[in-house]
């Protein structure tokens, strides 16, 4: 009894190693199923199985690993490449506008220019008609005194003239004896 023992305790642990190993193997199946799937996600069933039941299979999996690595680097660089592209034609329009507004800015100091000179020339004009101007009064200033002056003078001569004339007229025109008198020399 004790050998039928035995080779039953030695037939349950090696039915215990192959379901072990069973679930193992399916732990591993899922496990590269999954690892293929990341690689190549539009694999079918019938790849996965055929690439998990091949001999080569870790090399095809590394390959294509390496495979999907350089593809993963390409194209990390070929996307950051584009975002370069990207940055530098954003560059080159800012510096597109930053030339036109400095263009059009020298356009306006150069019209501004002109308005300035204008407005420069135009003020010295006002100087020197000013000038002309206050010149102009002082000399109306004096030929209004001077006027009123003379206007005084032909005043007082008109009244001197008026009061001789007065005193004539008095002197000959009112008898005054011996002066203008025709009726005493008969």
């Amino acid at each position: 009894m004790r050998v039928m023992e035995k080779i039953q305790m030695h037939k349950f642990d090696d039915l215990r190693y192959q379901d072990v190993e069973r679930t193992y193997e399916q732990k591993y199946r899922q496990r590269v199923e999954r690892q293929i799937r990341i690689v190549k996600p539009d694999a079918t069933q019938d790849e996965v199985d055929r690439f998990i039941d091949s001999d080569d299979s870790p090399q095809v999996f590394a390959q294509s690993l390496m495979h999907a690595t350089r593809t993963n680097q390409a194209r990390a660089v070929l996307s950051e490449v584009q975002t370069r592209h990207d940055d530098i034609k954003r560059i080159e329009k800012t510096i597109t506008e930053l030339h036109q507004l400095f263009m059009d800015m020298s356009m306006l100091v150069e019209q501004q220019g002109e308005v300035l000179t204008s407005a420069e020339n135009n003020a010295d004009q006002t100087v020197g008609q000013l000038k002309e101007g206050n010149s102009m009064i002082a000399k109306a200033i004096l030929s209004a005194k001077a006027t009123r002056h003379k206007k005084w003078c032909c005043l007082f001569l008109t009244i001197a003239i008026c009061v001789m004339i007065a005193i004539l007229v008095w002197w000959f025109g009112f008898g005054h004896p011996g002066v203008g008198d025709n009726n005493s020399s008969n």
